[in-house]
């Protein structure tokens, strides 16, 4: 009985010299990598104060003017969705409403005109003169056929025009999504109501619906050119990517800033890892779920980010235990052996290690939030302060050189409590990560790509999972467009959930997952590879800076106050790039290219 007992106590000793070492290791082999993260955490203290300073559009550059009619809703959304991209775009937006006053031209170089019904513009002539003498309008909605609309279709390149029908789908007959021409979508949440019309030879086609009915048109007219959106769906934050692709190919040399960053983010990982077997893996590989993570899954995924240059943000979850309420230290599920080898090749491959929670019940005291998710309700804002701090450390034990600065909301649902309990426990947050996309439930934390009053950086993720789907490839295709940003994410136990890896095997979700990440390095060459703080220290540069551009006959000068470090823009013009200074321009599409703004002042030649 005594020689079993200290063999035991050997063992025991062992395992903890054993876990001693490796804990040695990842405070050493890394510090490089470790001392990169500190370098980020340094500047991000500069951008901190920075984001007091977001800078709009130059007051002084011309206005880009928003009509809308406020007694209609859908205008209203409209409305909203333009003059958000026209301040990402940084031009000087400008919102009129057209049911309150008549409107004024003089000052608009391009007017984006959301209202259904013209009647309220009262003066349609005058928008007529307008674009005769060099003025930019996009109507960016079906048109009612009332009286002004009457007086002004033949100029909007309409030769004929029916009654308003359901249209199917869309087809891209233009780059209007840059790197998307010829893509063909017939899914239900692209149907428009939309008006049956034939448009003479003299408009672009830039999109039509499923069965061929314009959607999306452009109309010289005099010195300026018309744009009609023959659709409904830009009241819907997913679709701005064709608000800008139609504002940027609608006034000529059009250039904007965008993020240019692409990011994929793995959730719940390095988390603990349940043992057992599940048939959709043992039947492949004859191992059990841990040992597939680590000899199949994860040698898997960073062969697929290698191949298409992209880094993981990994955000951990410590215990899945449903605890709620102090003390929270030491679950007896944490894994610390994964979360330092895990967090080690995470860090070596070049990514970042976030934090997804202590456990994944949603920082939330709201019962019907909770509720829909199966989650429990925290009971104070002291408890889900603790059990941040309580995540914190844990991670800072394993890699106490390491500061953590990224956070992502379990099922993306975060309260307001939730969100001052993080920095307030935290101090080196320096970005959340969420979603983009609209929620018709108001049950997730909805984001912008801005900062926060409190310095923290909203950054959301766009898209997700193994697989393409047709909804996820549409946000990717407008997102890039748009704001120049790919973000995605997936979970490793989508792997062994049959419903939620669409009953796959992991070979066929990893084919298929490599292929996506391929089709988008191939379609976006141009995005860099981030991980999450990368990402958000880019960002402050753009949201921080102000950008005034100046169109002469032969060249475009820009100039940005605020200027940090390289600042990128897409350009679209159909003359010739010419001499250059301070800049580099690199075509990415058809009558496209990023320019990359390399000091504060930079040229651009154009030729005929």
């Amino acid at each position: 009985m005594d020689v079993k007992l200290r063999r035991n106590v050997y063992i025991i000793i062992i395992v903890i010299l054993l876990l001693a070492i490796t804990v040695q290791v990842s405070r050493s082999e890394f510090i490089m990598k470790f001392s990169q993260n500190h370098d980020l955490a340094k500047d991000r203290q500069t951008l901190m104060t920075l984001s007091k300073q977001q800078l709009p559009a130059d007051a002084g550059e011309p206005q880009y003017c928003v009509v809308y009619d406020s007694k209609d809703e859908y205008s209203v959304k409209v409305k909203d969705n333009a003059v958000k991209m026209l301040q990402y775009m940084k031009k000087n937006a400008v919102a009129m409403d057209s049911a309150t006053s008549p409107l004024t031209y003089d000052k608009c170089r391009m007017m984006v005109v959301t209202n259904q019904e013209l009647d309220p513009i009262r003066n349609i002539d005058k928008l007529g003169d307008y674009v005769e003498n060099g003025g930019y309008v996009m109507f960016a909605s079906s048109l009612q056929q009332d009286e002004m609309f009457y007086q002004i279709y033949r100029k909007l390149g309409i030769v004929s025009v029916g009654n308003q029908f359901q249209t199917n789908g869309i087809e891209l007959k233009s780059n209007v999504l840059i790197g998307e021409k010829g893509l063909q979508m017939n899914e239900a949440f692209l149907n428009n109501t939309s008006s049956s019309v034939e448009i003479d030879g003299d408009s672009e086609l830039l999109a039509a619906s499923h069965d061929g009915t314009p959607l999306m048109w452009k109309r010289d007219y005099g010195k300026g050119s018309f744009m009609v959106f023959n659709g409904t769906i830009l009241q819907e934050k997913i679709n701005r990517g064709l608000l800008a692709g139609g504002i940027s190919m609608l006034e000529p040399d059009f250039i904007y800033p965008v993020f240019n960053t692409k990011q994929l983010f793995i959730d719940d990982f390095p988390s603990p890892i349940r043992s057992g077997t599940t048939p959709l893996i043992y039947d492949a590989y004859k191992k059990d779920i841990p040992r597939f993570y680590h000899d199949i899954w994860w040698p898997d995924m960073l062969k697929a980010a290698k191949q298409s240059d992209f880094k993981y943000t990994a955000v951990l979850i410590q215990s899945y235990r449903d605890q709620v309420k102090p003390p929270f230290r030491y679950p007896i599920d944490e894994d610390r052996y994964n979360l330092i080898s895990y967090g080690r090749e995470i860090i070596k491959s070049g990514g970042e290690i976030g934090i997804h929670g202590y456990n994944h019940q949603a920082l939330t005291m709201d019962e019907d939030v909770a509720g829909a998710y199966e989650y429990k309700t925290w009971n104070s804002y002291e408890d889900m302060y603790a059990s941040i701090e309580e995540v914190v450390r844990y991670l800072q034990d394993s890699f106490p050189s390491y500061q953590p600065s990224t956070y992502v909301p379990p099922s993306n649902v975060l309260s307001q409590e939730g969100r001052k309990a993080l920095p307030a426990a935290w101090p080196d947050l320096a970005t959340i990560s969420s979603l983009y996309e609209e929620d018709a439930q108001n049950l997730s934390y909805v984001q912008e790509f801005e900062i926060a009053s409190d310095g923290i950086v909203e950054m959301p993720r766009v898209t997700s999972g193994y697989v393409e789907a047709p909804f996820e490839r549409w946000a990717e295709a407008n997102t890039a467009s748009s704001l120049g940003v790919f973000s995605h994410f997936v979970h490793p136990d989508d792997v062994i959930d049959s419903e939620r890896g669409k009953g796959l095997t992991w070979k066929k979700l990893y084919d298929q997952f490599s292929e996506k990440l391929e089709r988008v390095s191939r379609t976006y060459p141009w995005l860099r590879s981030m991980t999450a703080t990368e990402g958000a220290n880019s960002l402050v540069n753009t949201l921080t800076s102000q950008v005034s551009l100046n169109k002469e006959p032969n060249r475009m000068v820009g100039q940005i106050n605020n200027f940090r470090e390289d600042m990128y823009f897409i350009l679209r013009t159909e003359r010739n790039i010419g001499q250059l200074k301070h800049c580099k321009v690199s075509k990415i599409d058809e009558h496209t290219y990023l320019v990359t703004a390399e000091q504060d002042k930079f040229e651009i030649g154009l030729g005929g």
